[in-house]
């Protein structure tokens, strides 16, 4: 399972995704990484996982993503 990064714009974006991704059965965790992540206030959601299902999961839900990063 290939871990992902997911860039989002806020706090409250990615605090949302980490609920979904984790209620969905998926390993994640919210960081944040202002050198990693450029936009906004530079939070991360670190997840385990199928990066389409994931992201399409998030999309749905209303969580704009700004980037998505492999495993670093």
């Amino acid at each position: 399972m290939k871990e992902y990064y997911f860039l989002l714009s806020s706090i409250t974006s990615a605090m949302k995704g980490e609920k979904i991704l984790r209620g969905a059965g998926y390993r994640a965790s919210v960081f944040r990484d202002t050198s990693m992540n450029p936009y906004g206030c530079g939070y991360v959601i670190k997840a385990f996982g199928e990066k389409e299902k994931m992201s399409t999961l998030l999309k749905k839900s209303g969580i704009r993503i700004n980037e998505i990063r492999e495993e670093r």
